[in-house]
């Protein structure tokens, strides 16, 4: 009986502890990015979110600029390339899901993601933000 006992409550612990480190990496956070000065002078303006529930994560940013069609940008989280995005109708997404492909370094896990900064093609600085 002893060592029934025992075995429950081994297993009961376990369970909550598995519970509770899997609802530890749930997460969904959402900022909006902040121009600089390079941002300010082609009106743009973006969000960054991050969602992750049980194995499934999600980063997005999506941003508005008026800038050409075609404009790209680079991403990145927590100082390290996370994807591009291109501008059309002056605006452009990036949607990173772990759900199709796998996430780069720097963005997994997403609840992880401190820093996000969006780059012009010369590396000037249009957005950031901290989560």
């Amino acid at each position: 009986m002893r060592k029934s006992a025992t075995v429950v409550v081994a297993g009961l612990l376990m369970a909550f502890t598995a519970a509770g480190q899997a609802a530890a990496a749930d997460c969904r956070e959402k900022i909006d990015l902040a121009p600089t000065s390079a941002g300010v002078a082609t009106d743009t303006s973006g969000k960054a979110e991050v969602r992750a529930r049980g194995s499934r994560q999600r980063f997005k940013v999506s941003m508005d600029s008026r800038v050409a069609d075609g404009t790209t940008y680079l991403v990145f989280a927590n100082g390290l390339p996370a994807g591009t995005i291109t501008i059309a109708l002056g605006d452009g997404e990036l949607e990173l899901d772990s759900k199709y492909k796998g996430l780069p370094e720097g963005v997994d896990p997403v609840c992880g993601i401190t820093t996000v900064d969006i780059t012009d093609a010369t590396g000037l600085v249009v957005l950031q933000g901290n989560f």
